[in-house]
């Protein structure tokens, strides 16, 4: 169904690809207060807050050597009043928090953003703040904090329910100029999801997450491979849950150690009865893909909600569950996640693809 997507994801974050972004005030207070004097015309970029909540899915384009791959499945919901992120996943081990938030630097309140990445248990977290926007064409761009656009630039184009990500770095500081290293066309599929969350703190608002008058002192770029020194940590990250998966694998069934499990979070079913949706893809929220034998696994930085899950066990290892492959049966495998809580649940993967 989905196909696996390698150590791109890392690459995007550590080449400043998907910046992510973090909040210092309780966001955890739906009733926060804006600012004084503070309205969204005050807050440069204050428009992307609005654009991005939903679901998102597309094509990734990369120059590195890891190349290109097929779709990539996002869902970005409100986590504060004026704070949007998402949490993906690839395994244990790869992990992408991309978030936008309002900061105040140099003076003034603007959007910021903040990615996360993890592969191989090495991180490095970037920082990007706007540094051009036109919010009638829907056009974004953000920059290094300390470097600017000399070192890496992200820049997000909105077009209706279309979003165009193009990254540009400078390699580390090896070309004069910021080069194309990647980009995202990226599908809104859906946005019912984020209605809650958006009810709930009345998002956005024109709230001051994060000062970063000085967060960046004395460094030559906002990146940073020691988390230690991280600004806005991801222990901060609010408002989501997480869910704990224990998974069986039924007797009758041949498992080798080469094959892989893979589990799926979707907002709505993939089925109608037992027929198969295969348009419904368009509802993933989160997956993760783990080793055969794996007994139980707690996802972690889920969105609060209502998800159907899923559970494959891919036996030739072509990242695609069809024919021939074991999946759950029970196809109607609802679980609800709630802030700051962790949910438990059962699947068993007892059925033969047909």
């Amino acid at each position: 169904m989905i196909r696996k997507m390698g150590v791109i994801q890392f690459l995007f974050i550590c080449s400043l690809l998907f910046p992510n972004f973090g909040i210092a005030l309780n966001v955890r207070n739906s009733k926060a207060k804006p600012d004084a004097n503070a309205d969204s015309n005050n807050v440069m970029g204050f428009g992307i807050l609005n654009r991005l909540p939903g679901l998102w899915n597309g094509p990734v384009f990369s120059s590195t050597p890891a190349g290109s791959f097929d779709n990539w499945y996002i869902d970005f919901r409100p986590v504060s009043a004026s704070q949007v992120s998402q949490f993906s996943m690839l395994d244990s081990q790869t992990v992408n928090i991309t978030s936008f938030f309002i900061v105040k630097y140099n003076n003034t309140l603007k959007v910021a953003m903040r990615t996360e990445g993890c592969f191989a248990q090495k991180c490095c977290v970037t920082y990007e703040v706007i540094d051009s926007v036109n919010e009638a064409s829907g056009y974004y761009r953000f920059v290094d904090f300390v470097s600017g656009k000399k070192r890496a630039y992200s820049e997000f184009i909105f077009t209706g329910d279309n979003m165009l990500m193009k990254v540009y770095t400078n390699k580390f500081n090896k070309e004069k100029m910021p080069q194309l290293h990647s980009q995202f066309e990226a599908k809104r599929a859906d946005s019912t999801s984020s209605f809650d969350a958006i009810k709930k703190f009345n998002y956005p608002q024109p709230i001051m997450v994060k000062d970063f008058s000085d967060a960046f002192k004395n460094l030559k770029e906002s990146i940073f491979f020691d988390l230690s020194n991280d600004p806005y940590n991801s222990s901060s990250q609010p408002y989501t849950g997480s869910v704990t998966v224990k998974i069986a694998v039924d007797s009758t069934l041949i498992i080798k150690n080469s094959d892989e499990l893979c589990i799926l979070l979707t907002t709505e079913s993939l089925f109608q009865g037992i027929k198969y949706i295969p348009e419904n893809m368009k509802f993933l929220s989160k997956y993760v893909y783990l080793p055969a034998g794996t007994k139980t696994f707690t996802i972690t930085n889920v969105h609060p909600g209502k998800y159907y899950l899923y559970s494959y066990n891919d036996i030739n290892n072509d990242k695609h569950h069809l024919s021939g492959d074991y999946m759950s049966s029970d196809v109607n495998n609802t679980i609800i996640v709630s802030a700051e809580k962790n949910t438990e649940t059962n699947t068993i993967i007892d059925f033969v693809i047909p």
